[in-house]
């Protein structure tokens, strides 16, 4: 009896090809946001967690979702499936975005403190960052998770409850525009995020050139140094609620930002 059953299983899926091929566009599209997710896009670990969750996410948007018409040609099918990983990949790049910020803000803040030769490897993407960077880029990433902003992606990622069918066109102009505006906005909010430890630590050495022309005799350099990561290391700990704030603000504005997508695939 179930070996006939399992005989029957290729026929059936043979007989719906359309609920195949939403399944396939559907594990595409979470599979893609997955890869940038913050929380979900990281080592080894992140991999366990990201295949076993896109296939369930698929399976449970196959029910929801608007079934996708099975394309009459392989340059439709690759098309289609390329539309797909495009908006899984801005849908993930979103928040990203706002977690590179933080973790600029980390970099400049290091650089400034004179600790960018104490780099660590960034797991995320296998290359050297300073401490600082990586504690920031954590703590943005714990606020996220903790806001759900990993369920806002993935209810967008569900075409907003079934409203955006699997295969819908994903439109260029306006997204193209979005990712420039948030990639320019990495810079702004590094600058943003850093400038009171790094105005901090501008009048510490400016107060420590007066200092070297006013004793001469001081070694300067032996003082500043250490003088100049306890500052900035002050600094940063009295500055974290509002750069927290900040970053909360950030997070809850992936929603509209996203949504400007969504609605632009609707029409």
């Amino acid at each position: 009896m179930l070996d006939q059953t399992l005989l029957e299983v290729p026929q059936q899926l043979f007989q719906r090809l359309d609920l195949v091929w939403t399944f396939i566009l559907l594990f595409v599209r979470y599979l893609s946001m997955m890869m940038l997710l913050p929380g979900i896009s990281m080592g080894m670990r992140g991999l366990m967690v990201r295949v076993p969750a896109t296939i369930a996410l698929a399976i449970a948007s196959v029910s929801t979702s608007r079934l996708a018409p099975v394309p009459a040609d392989y340059v439709q099918v690759g098309w289609l499936i390329v539309a797909e990983i495009l908006f899984g990949l801005v849908i993930g790049m979103i928040p990203y975005l706002i977690v590179s910020g933080a973790q600029m803000a980390g970099q400049l803040t290091s650089n400034t403190m004179g600790l960018a030769a104490g780099n660590l490897i960034d797991p995320s993407l296998g290359t050297g960052t300073t401490p600082l960077s990586l504690l920031m880029g954590d703590l943005v990433i714990l606020t996220f998770l903790l806001l759900s902003g990993h369920h806002v992606a993935i209810y967008f990622a569900a075409g907003l409850g079934g409203a955006i069918p699997p295969g819908a066109l994903l439109p260029i102009g306006s997204t193209a525009e979005l990712l420039v505006d948030r990639s320019a906005y990495i810079f702004e909010s590094g600058v943003i995020l850093s400038a009171p430890v790094i105005v901090a630590l501008l009048l510490t050495q400016f107060v420590m050139g007066l200092i070297s022309k006013a004793v001469p005799t001081v070694n300067i350099f032996i003082v500043s140094f250490p003088l100049t990561i306890g500052i900035g290391l002050i600094i940063t700990a009295l500055s974290l609620p509002a750069f927290m704030l900040a970053v909360s603000k950030q997070i809850t504005g992936v929603e509209g930002s996203l949504m400007v997508v969504c609605r632009a695939m609707m029409q």
